[in-house]
């Protein structure tokens, strides 16, 4: 069966709609439904009109995202929707077809009905060529990876038995939007860099890294724990010329998952290293309702995952220790931007 990757935008904006609502589903909220649609052709011919000032180009590769979403898939099959918001994969499956809404926003119109089965596997749990696959720029692309669909369920925890799962139903034209024709540099660069950092920083060396980011960010007096019992605190930092000034900075750093008791266990030990500011990292991504708890917090508490944590590494990369840097070479790579899909 045909494997699926959807993306909720650019900042993860219609994530939440869609995990709740049980949905698949982009914008063109120009286009009017298009359940009358019989032929892809036809559907080209819709959104020319819709869009008349749109590149050749630039169309066709949106119409074969929209034919793939209202044609292309079939109930049943596995979908893929990295989350921005978490750092963490959900997966689930297709099960009913297309469908025109407008009651969850001009972004959320063209749409197909899925049974979310996880929204909390961690982006480690994959591996590195499917992830490349996950940050292609289609908002809707299959996904053509040697054996993705048993590799996804694997990931998942499920057991797959050998034959048990289908081969991927190829598309055997170009009606059906490819993401490994639509590879996102930006994001297969920070991917690579990802993986680099996984294997470099592993354990309790991550910790390293995230000190080092602060120190690059002009906090003094950078204090980290060593490994074993550390009363819920990693990191302590201040300013001024001993570190003892505000704001004063507890951190907790998780190679893994973190959830609603670990945010809870920082704000609590806050208090106790007289901190002013908390921050959590947590490498795997955020479970459950953190960030929605975090939001009581915001003047208190940050939350990084790993694309937070490397957006930082980024920005400060040259303000790093030379040390630390051989352990994580790095060079600034530029790239002719391109627009993200509705």
């Amino acid at each position: 069966m045909a494997v699926w990757t959807v993306k909720g935008g650019r900042q993860g904006e219609r994530e939440a709609r869609l995990l709740e609502h049980g949905l698949l589903g982009g914008g063109w909220e120009l286009l009017p439904s298009l359940t009358y649609v019989t032929t892809r052709a036809q559907l080209a011919e819709v959104y020319a009109e819709a869009y008349p000032d749109v590149a050749i180009k630039t169309a066709s590769n949106y119409v074969g995202q929209l034919w793939s979403l209202i044609d292309r898939m079939s109930d049943g099959e596995l979908v893929v929707l990295p989350l921005k918001t978490t750092g963490t994969i959900a997966v689930g499956r297709i099960v009913g077809p297309y469908q025109y809404r407008t009651d969850l926003g001009a972004d959320i119109t063209h749409v197909r009905p899925v049974r979310w089965e996880r929204d909390d596997v961690p982006r480690d749990a994959f591996d590195q060529d499917l992830l490349y696959s996950f940050g292609a720029f289609l908002t809707f692309g299959q996904v053509r990876r040697d054996e993705a669909e048993a590799r996804i369920l694997q990931a998942m925890g499920v057991h797959v038995e050998a034959g048990t799962v289908l081969p991927s139903r190829l598309a055997d034209d170009d009606s059906a939007a490819d993401v490994e024709d639509s590879p996102d540099v930006a994001a297969l660069g920070k991917e690579q860099v990802r993986q680099l950092v996984t294997q470099r920083f592993a354990g309790h060396t991550l910790t390293e890294l995230v000190a080092a980011v602060l120190k690059a960010q002009g906090f003094t007096g950078v204090n980290q724990s060593p490994p074993g019992a550390d009363r819920g605190v990693d990191i302590l930092a201040g300013v001024g010329p001993l570190g003892m000034d505000a704001p004063r900075l507890a951190v907790q750093v998780k190679t893994g998952q973190a959830g609603v008791q670990e945010f809870r266990q920082l704000r609590g030990t806050m208090a106790d290293f007289d901190a002013d500011q908390g921050l959590l990292v947590a490498w795997a991504g955020f479970k459950g309702t953190v960030r929605v708890e975090a939001r009581t917090s915001h003047f208190a508490v940050r939350l990084w995952d790993a694309d937070d944590l490397l957006d930082e590494v980024f920005q400060h990369y040259e303000r790093l220790a030379p040390e630390l840097r051989s352990r994580l070479p790095l060079t600034r790579v530029w790239a002719v931007a391109t627009t993200d899909s509705p």
